[in-house]
């Protein structure tokens, strides 16, 4: 299963090039004004959207689901593989906001204070888990092509309507506060939430792949 860890890492490395690139420019944006830090933490989202629906295209491209259910590691090994490779490019994005955040903060760059960012990455990464719960499995069943289609009706449908309810919460003044026990949980609740779905999605994927003709 390592084997097929690095070939992913390999595969994308140029592509991970480039998201890096994306959080230096936009780290450089947010120095200046032109967004908000917190731009930073919802790259971590998008990133996380992108990164295994990119894999698997290739994967697609080059028959490789064949070849790597021959193998030893087998089809569980194939589907253990690519959510790892996703947890770890979703974890390595989340530190590297992190960290860059802390240094732009310390160094006095940022306005935002630092306490808020850090919770916004891990906010960010906490919905970036859930959200490749749901596309991980729809990949393996339907491919890159066909998961890319229901995907993104799927989340414009979730985002537009966080749109519709943050501007109906404007014209009315605000949405109600919740409790404080309620809100001094959330973070809790997020994170077992995330950790919950992807394990669930886990064995999902595992039970479709299983069944897919190759």
């Amino acid at each position: 299963m390592r084997g097929l860890i690095c070939k992913d890492f390999f595969v994308m490395k140029k592509q991970l090039g480039y998201y890096l690139a994306f959080f230096v420019v936009y780290g450089v944006l947010a120095v200046t004004g032109v967004f908000p830090a917190s731009i930073l933490s919802a790259l971590v989202a998008v990133i996380a959207m992108m990164v295994p629906m990119s894999s698997i295209a290739y994967d697609d491209q080059a028959h490789w689901g064949r070849y790597a259910a021959a193998t030893p590691a087998g089809r569980s090994g194939v589907v253990a593989a690519k959510y790892l490779f996703t947890l770890l490019v979703l974890a390595a994005c989340a530190v590297l906001v992190a960290v860059l955040a802390a240094i732009l903060s310390l160094t006095g760059l940022l306005t935002e204070p630092l306490a808020d960012l850090l919770a916004a990455v891990g906010a960010c990464m906490g919905v970036a888990m859930v959200m490749d719960a749901i596309l991980l499995p729809l990949l393996f069943r339907f491919g890159a092509e066909k998961s890319r289609t229901i995907s993104m009706i799927f989340f414009i449908v979730i985002f537009g309507g966080c749109m519709l309810l943050g501007k109906l919460a404007q014209q009315q003044g605000g949405l109600p506060r919740p409790p404080a026990w309620l809100a001094n949980a959330l973070p809790a609740l997020l994170a077992i939430l995330a950790v919950g779905t992807f394990v669930l999605s886990y064995w999902i994927a595992q039970g479709i792949y299983e069944k897919k003709e190759l």
